[in-house]
């Protein structure tokens, strides 16, 4: 039985043997990347726990950082208000080690 394959025949074959092999490498990566996408799904998953952890953080400290700055702004203007009653305890602490200088 002889059977002659034309060139458009092997063609058609070759086409198709590289379909076939394109198609099992295509499944082999397929298979390959599952794991590596549920890997990244659960970095990512991690990745969103830790920033929402991060964010209250942050609105706690920004909190913070308000509550001192008012609480120093009222201390500066309260230091400001008795500035010469400052004066006057600063110039007794003085005398007072002057005094203790004399006695020793």
């Amino acid at each position: 039985m002889n059977t002659t394959i034309t060139i458009g025949d092997a063609l058609l074959i070759l086409v198709g043997v590289c379909a076939a092999v394109l198609l099992i490498y295509l499944i082999r990566a397929v298979r390959h990347l599952i794991p590596a996408l549920k890997a990244l799904s659960k970095i990512l998953e991690d990745t969103q726990v830790v920033t929402g952890m991060i964010s209250h953080a942050s609105k706690g400290v920004e909190d913070t950082v308000m509550s001192i700055s008012e609480s120093s702004a009222d201390m500066a203007e309260f230091i400001k208000e008795n500035q010469s009653s400052f004066k006057a305890l600063v110039s007794l602490v003085n005398a007072l080690v002057a005094i203790k200088k004399l006695f020793s």
